[in-house]
């Protein structure tokens, strides 16, 4: 079965080396799709962990079935992967949802739906599968229950899943069982009563109904539906108000207490409480509109990731580490501040225009193909689109998570390139000329005596 509309390739343009790339729970690897397969990367250092190639079954009456995956999303570090068909010969349907168990080498949950698969977030407890227009999720066991009622949302609109790692960390000191192997069989054998109890697991999702709004749903305050035959449940959802216009894209920390949020605008981004709905911080990208097509959160949230259209990379401090250990973090001077305009403090309030209270970026870089020279006039890296994951060392004793969160990974879709930047100390330099925009914006900073600025550290094409 082939998807692709008849295309004509360029001269000397090569085809996308991947389908889809995505990042595991912790960042700590990441999966590829190929026209043949999938593959599997440690995050850094950078190693390939897995080559999965299918081949065709030319048998009788399956002649046709191809080998391509069109979306890949793992499981932390364990033996399960998500897949769903795609490329020029998918090897599934792009409706039906394949659970591959690397370690017995076959399919152990196939789901199929009424119309495309989008997205796939996978816990050990649940699976969350995005439609074109609703969110469904099932129980993660070899026959997937439905546990409640579809979930309406807009239409193609970003949808977010995360689980608290804490709580996932004292389930498996409780339980003393942290084998993935046994993920299904545990919940097969009713033991995930005991676990769904332990774990935080939060859904964000634009309102199918009003335009900027977010539901954010927890897994955890399921209610008993008396109405419905099938036994599935309620799950509650609180609204936040995020935009005027049509949400663009939406993520959610680690730990499940804040989400951020843009519009098709692409000018602000803000970060909710998800307990209380609280605006906790407004960012600006930029003035002009652009598309915001991936954000990512540190492994601790003090940090958040963004990258638009224009290939541009934007790094913005969230909480300082005052905020997240107390008195053992230091002063708030010794962390990096976000940008501010210059006239701030020196406009009147009654005057003062609210563009002059923004919160730009601590740092930011243009981001270029590595692999030629003058990538500038390269309009097929232009239209390519990278995964941000966090990377920090792990063994660091110095007891200070917030400066380990400094490193940054991406990975290009359409090159194939894995590319490392880390955020250092930027060195003063009175001979450099300065825009009239980045002026106004680094007078503030200067007062603080320490900027910050992106450097890659390393590359390489995969």
């Amino acid at each position: 079965m082939n998807v692709r509309k008849a295309i004509i390739e360029p001269t000397g343009r090569k085809p996308a080396r991947f389908l889809h790339v995505s990042f595991n729970q912790d960042d700590s690897c990441f999966s590829a799709a190929t026209e043949s397969g999938f593959l599997i990367y440690n995050t850094d250092p950078l190693a390939c962990k897995l080559v999965k190639q299918f081949h065709e079954d030319v048998r009788a009456g399956k002649s046709e079935v191809g080998v391509g995956i069109g979306y890949t999303r793992m499981l932390y570090r364990t033996n399960y992967t998500a897949l769903v068909g795609g490329g020029k010969r998918p090897r599934y349907p792009l409706n039906k949802l394949i659970i591959w168990d690397d370690l017995q080498q076959r399919e152990c949950v196939i789901l199929k739906f009424m119309s495309p698969i989008r997205h796939v977030f996978l816990s050990r407890m649940h699976i969350i599968v995005v439609l074109e227009n609703s969110i469904e999720v099932f129980q993660f066991q070899p026959t997937p229950k439905r546990i409640c009622p579809s979930l309406d949302i807009s239409q193609n609109g970003p949808v977010d899943f995360v689980v608290s790692q804490t709580k996932m960390r004292r389930e498996s000191q409780n339980n003393g069982n942290s084998n993935p192997e046994t993920i299904l069989n545990n919940n097969n054998n009713g033991n995930a009563g005991t676990q769904v109890g332990n774990i935080n697991g939060i859904l964000a999702f634009p309102s199918a109904r009003s335009v900027g709004q977010v539901h954010i749903a927890d897994l955890t305050r399921l209610k008993y539906n008396d109405q419905n035959p099938d036994g599935t449940q309620l799950l509650p959802t609180s609204i936040i108000k995020a935009h005027k216009t049509q949400i663009r894209m939406l993520k959610l920390n680690h730990q499940g207490t804040m989400v951020a949020t843009c519009s098709i605008q692409g000018t602000l981004i803000r970060i909710f409480s998800t307990h209380n709905g609280s605006l906790i911080k407004e960012l600006r990208r930029g003035l002009d509109r652009a598309d915001i097509y991936e954000m990512s959160f540190s492994p601790k949230g003090s940090k958040l990731a963004v990258v638009s259209d224009k290939q541009t990379l934007h790094i913005f401090q969230i909480t300082s580490g005052k905020d997240n250990h107390g008195s053992h973090g230091g002063s708030n001077e010794e962390r990096p501040q976000n940008k501010h305009h210059a006239l701030k403090n020196i406009v009147p309030s009654g005057w003062k225009p609210k563009y002059l209270d923004s919160v730009w970026s601590m740092c930011s870089i243009h981001l270029k193909n590595p692999m030629l020279r003058n990538s500038d006039m390269d309009t097929h890296f232009q239209k390519d689109r990278c995964r941000i994951g966090w990377c920090r060392d792990n063994n660091s004793e110095n007891g200070n998570d917030l400066e380990d969160e400094d490193s940054i990974v991406l990975v290009w879709r359409q090159t194939g390139v894995w590319e490392k930047y880390v955020i250092l100390e930027k060195e003063q330099d009175s001979q450099k000329v300065y825009s009239a925009q980045e002026t106004l914006r680094n007078e503030s900073t200067n007062n603080r005596g320490t900027q910050w600025e992106l450097t890659r550290e390393s590359w390489r094409e995969l």
